[in-house]
């Protein structure tokens, strides 16, 4: 099937946050035998008979029983079918095996629009292009950096404190990615948005064997998931866990936190560039981008039904803002972009670096009633990707401060650097995470109280 071939949908679930939260493994061993519990749907891939977030072991177990009792409840395991023919036979299981060895086979999995794909596994990771730097985030949690070819500037330049970036042949502008570029590069696998689906797919058209793996940031929730899927099918299985298991721990410690939270924090976001002074609106992230989405699990985030159906954001007259704050929000979250460790003068953008730009900043809104009672807060721009959820645990305590800590917020984005990144560098001296200046009095006589 040659269509099959040159190209790959890959189907991200949108998983609600309890069960990105409750993620296990379908069996769990006790004194009456296996024990089920509810499936997660994070990877729509056939062969992940339990479907659970894995293709392991249980799944042939799960075969075999169904083989040996004739019973296959598709309702309840719509992906036992691994080889895809309608029924549950031997071949399904030692398909099944096959997958848990990492050997060749063909795998079948529904993609994003519904429709079951067929492609060769494991999918071949030895050039892959990214389309930008949420995408060279994916490929670094799962151990693939180094096989990066083909990347974009942001990453190349801007983010390049991150990476080695030696092994990158071409680059581009913003998230340019082109046709041509990836068939230059001789890519075998390509992780970009959505949006780039009809230069990628082109390049897959073209019989090189490029596979798209296509991904979503606006959702937190798909976070995990897509992780998961990538994982499976280029058996980096144990790197995929590796993350999922930490995001899932986090959120574990956010939800036992706000169960404690006696009403959710009001905020509104807005995105501050370095030019920011010189417009007349201010810009606001609405519900749609990747930010408000997921700041939305510890606050209720500002909206707009006038919000760009583009980029679903908002722009607004600094008197506005200033008239509706403390009516419409509590807190200002400031994301300032490019402030996390960008590289200034070959050096890492270092904390003081960023409360010098954050304290100049604040001036911006000294109108407001959040910046009168300390409720202006500063952060990087960096929550609608794969690394975001390091930086919540510490926004929970500028929300929270009489719940969450401040050690745990540090803990958490270093536990990220360590771990799921090629940079090594101490997050409390390097990188503009948030502010931790003193100028801004009324902010640390605020978090003085707690």
């Amino acid at each position: 099937m040659a269509a099959n071939k040159s190209y790959i949908l890959i189907a991200v679930a949108a998983v609600a946050l309890v069960a990105v939260i409750c993620a296990t493994a379908l069996f769990v061993a006790n004194d009456n035998g296996p024990k089920e519990v509810e499936p997660t749907g994070n990877v729509k891939v056939f062969g992940n008979a339990n479907n659970d977030d894995y293709i392991d072991d249980k799944d042939v177990r799960l075969l075999e029983n169904l083989v040996s009792s004739g019973d296959w409840d598709k309702a309840k395991y719509p992906y036992a079918d691994a080889d895809n023919d309608g029924r549950i036979t031997v071949s399904d299981v030692n398909l099944v095996r096959s997958i848990v060895q990492g050997k060749s086979c063909k795998v079948s999995y529904v993609d994003i629009y519904g429709r079951t794909v067929q492609v060769d596994y494991p999918v071949s990771h030895s050039r892959i292009g990214v389309s930008y730097w949420q995408q060279a985030e994916l490929a670094t949690l799962l151990g693939c950096w180094s096989d990066v070819v083909l990347a974009s500037e942001s990453t190349t330049s801007s983010n390049s404190h991150r990476y080695d970036t030696s092994n990158i042949q071409k680059s581009f502008k913003g998230s340019n990615i082109t046709t041509e570029l990836i068939l230059e590069c001789d890519c075998d696998l390509v992780i970009a948005s959505q949006g780039k689906s009809d230069v990628v797919d082109a390049a897959a058209a073209a019989g090189t064997g490029v596979v798209p793996f296509y991904v979503d940031v606006s959702k937190s929730s798909t976070y995990v998931s897509t992780v998961l899927t990538l994982g499976a099918l280029i058996n980096e299985n144990e790197k995929a866990k590796a993350y999922a298991d930490y995001v899932n721990g986090l959120l574990e410690k956010l939800s036992k936190g706000m169960q404690k939270v006696d009403s959710k924090a009001k905020s509104v976001i807005t995105l501050m560039y370095a030019n920011q002074s010189t417009r007349s609106d201010i810009i606001i992230e609405c519900e749609g981008t990747g930010a408000a989405d997921m700041i939305g699990l510890i606050s209720d985030v500002f909206d707009s039904p006038s919000k760009s159906t583009s980029n679903y954001r908002l722009n607004v007259e600094k008197d506005w803002f200033i008239e509706n704050c403390g009516k419409e929000f509590d807190f200002v979250i400031i994301q300032q972009e490019g402030t996390d460790t960008k590289k200034v003068n070959d050096t890492y953008y270092t904390p003081e670096m960023y409360n010098e730009r954050f304290e100049e900043a604040v001036t911006y809104y000294d109108r407001t009633a959040a910046y009168a009672s300390g409720q202006l807060l500063g952060t990087t721009y960096s929550y609608n990707s794969f690394g975001g959820f390091a930086n919540l645990m510490y926004l929970a305590y500028l929300l929270y401060p009489d719940v969450f800590s401040e050690e745990d917020g540090w803990k958490a984005l270093q536990e990220y650097f360590d771990n799921f990144t090629t940079a090594k560098i101490d997050v409390k001296k390097q990188g503009g995470w948030f502010y931790t200046g003193t100028e801004y009095h009324q902010y640390n006589d605020r978090l003085a109280k707690y």
